[in-house]
């Protein structure tokens, strides 16, 4: 289970939320008639109850899903500690919807952008301020494959360092030759080959990656991560060549 959040003025209901639809289809059953007797629902008000205060006027906030502003006195609300993807209303996974992502971005970026608090209190400022900054690094990092794979690994526990780096010689010497290609070919031809063989295998690791953070394997996630980054790094070094050679 990732999450468990008492619904304001409800005690007796609570918003749970699992890491997984298939963790969601299997506790659905077992906790459709799941009732919060008055201990639990004291553990889940002193954990959760804080973050869904307006610190203004420190009413309850009853949107759960995006918090921008308390709807009893319409402040702008701190960003929090939410993840990249619920900021912009996206599931968690590296096959995201690039439209719907730059949309929400744009809706929300027009909500909280420091222009429109210009004559709002210091305090609401610096919130719209921090809102708007940490809503353009979501939008930089999930726009990018390479960034939002490394992201999910963070979210995961597991961010990337340099002692996950490949282990395969075979894997660095190609990268040494095919870099050494980029630096003394002047085949335009051969250039656009390599350019699309790369991209192929771009696609392909980015498909090993998904299917291995869905399934939980990290290290084969973080092995294709760091191929990834050494294909990205070949990626632009070719298409700026291909680009001077113009």
């Amino acid at each position: 289970m990732k999450d468990i959040r008492r619904i304001p003025n409800r005690p007796d209901i609570a918003f749970v939320e699992f890491e997984t639809e298939a963790e969601a289809t299997s506790a659905r059953a077992g906790l459709n008639n799941f009732k919060i007797t008055p201990s639990q629902s004291i553990k889940i008000k002193k954990k959760y109850t804080d973050t869904l205060d307006c610190w203004k006027c420190r009413k309850a906030i009853e949107c759960l899903k995006e918090k921008l502003f308390c709807p009893m006195c319409s402040a702008i609300q701190p960003v929090e500690d939410r993840n990249y993807f619920d900021y912009l209303g996206l599931l968690p996974g590296f096959n995201v919807d690039l439209s719907l992502l730059k949309m929400n971005f744009l809706k929300l970026q027009s909500f909280v952008h420091p222009d429109k608090f210009s004559k709002c209190s210091q305090k609401e400022k610096e919130i719209s301020e921090n809102c708007s900054r940490y809503l353009n690094e979501a939008y930089k990092t999930l726009i990018e494959p390479l960034e939002r794979a490394k992201y999910l690994l963070t979210l995961k526990g597991e961010p990337l360092d340099d002692k996950d780096a490949v282990d395969s010689k075979d894997f660095l010497i190609e990268m040494m030759e095919l870099n050494e290609l980029v630096v003394i070919s002047n085949d335009t031809n051969e250039l656009k080959t390599l350019l699309d063989e790369v991209k192929t295998k771009i696609q392909l690791l980015g498909r090993e990656f998904a299917n291995s953070i869905e399934t939980n394997e990290l290290k084969k996630a973080k092995e294709a991560v760091f191929k990834l980054t050494f294909y990205y790094r070949l990626k632009d070094g070719l298409s700026s060549r291909m680009f001077n050679n113009k």
